[in-house]
């Protein structure tokens, strides 16, 4: 009988290694034009899906009501004095 038992720590080692140079020849051979506009685009987009989530949370858990930003009532108003007006609709003047 024989050592051959695998040895988990030199396979993981084998393992990194083998992922670590095929991630690099993939970066070598990718093109990096425009490759930050790209990194700023998807970094907003997962800005955008957490704030929602966390929209949803608060609706969903807290039974909070979800007002988009800029569009606040006054204080005093609880919303019931009728629908709010849609974002292409102008606003009436008050009396």
């Amino acid at each position: 009988m024989g050592d051959d038992k695998p040895n988990p720590l030199s396979d993981a080692v084998k393992g990194l290694g083998l992922l670590l140079r095929a991630a690099k020849t993939v970066v070598e051979r990718l093109p990096t034009k425009n490759l930050e506009e790209a990194v700023v685009e998807s970094a907003r987009e997962v800005g955008r899906a957490i704030e929602n989530v966390a929209t949803a949370l608060e609706r969903e858990v807290l039974g909070k009501r979800n007002h988009p930003r800029g569009r606040r009532r006054p204080a005093g108003t609880d919303g019931k004095d009728g629908p709010e007006p849609k974002p292409d609709e102008p606003k009436k003047p008050s009396p």
